[in-house]
């Protein structure tokens, strides 16, 4: 949906420690079709579950597209929750964080994904020169924001573009579930009223 893993130097990084800290990046998808997260992959460097580190993926919503961080005015923390991909090794890789329930990216609408640490720390690596996230058709790039207070800000822009992908699929309604039974007895109970109309015209005096 977006990303920018067209080339992976990483040439530079953003420190991410346990407490408030927070890197954020924001997307604005087109009007159209609605997307169905599948799961989003980002680039760490010393990310090391078995030593400890903890993430904390979040994604707030803003349906009136008018936040320029994620506690902006309009901007509401959804419920999802991730499962955290596993690591022995402080190695710089791509590490997939799957939604632990459905989530929908709803079509003109703006989105902050937030990058945290509950316990530990690591480095979120990104290419240098940066590489611009791009993606489907239509969708706005809002860019990145750094805040030492995840809950009060201040947010402040970020010139790097840490590197991430978000694969998502579009969102398919739920088709209408017809009984056929239910136009046979439709069809037959109208059939009947006009057998029942005919014999009482035909035998009026």
């Amino acid at each position: 949906m977006i990303g920018n893993y067209s080339s992976t130097n990483d040439g530079t990084s953003t420190g991410i420690s346990a407490g408030p800290t927070a890197k954020v990046f924001g997307f604005t998808l087109p009007t159209g079709s609605d997307y169905t997260l599948d799961n989003i992959t980002l680039r760490l460097l010393g990310y090391n579950t078995t030593a400890g580190e903890v993430a904390l993926l979040r994604i707030y919503e803003d349906v009136n597209k008018t936040s320029t961080d994620p506690i902006g005015i309009g901007s509401v923390l959804q419920s999802l929750l991730f499962t955290n991909p596993s690591s022995s090794s402080d190695t710089v890789n791509n590490f997939t964080f799957t939604p632990a329930s459905t989530f929908t990216f709803k079509a003109n609408t703006r989105y902050w994904v937030s990058l945290g640490v509950t316990a530990g720390q690591f480095n979120w690596s990104a290419n240098s020169p940066s590489v611009v996230p791009t993606g489907l058709s239509g969708i706005t790039n809002d860019g990145y924001r750094l805040t030492a207070n995840a809950a009060i800000g201040p947010y402040t822009v970020s010139a790097t573009q840490n590197s991430f992908d978000i694969q998502a699929t579009v969102a398919t309604s739920v088709p209408f579930d017809f009984d056929p039974s239910l136009g046979v007895a439709v069809l037959g109970g109208g059939w009947l009223l006009r057998k029942h109309l005919k014999n009482k015209k035909s035998t009026k005096v």
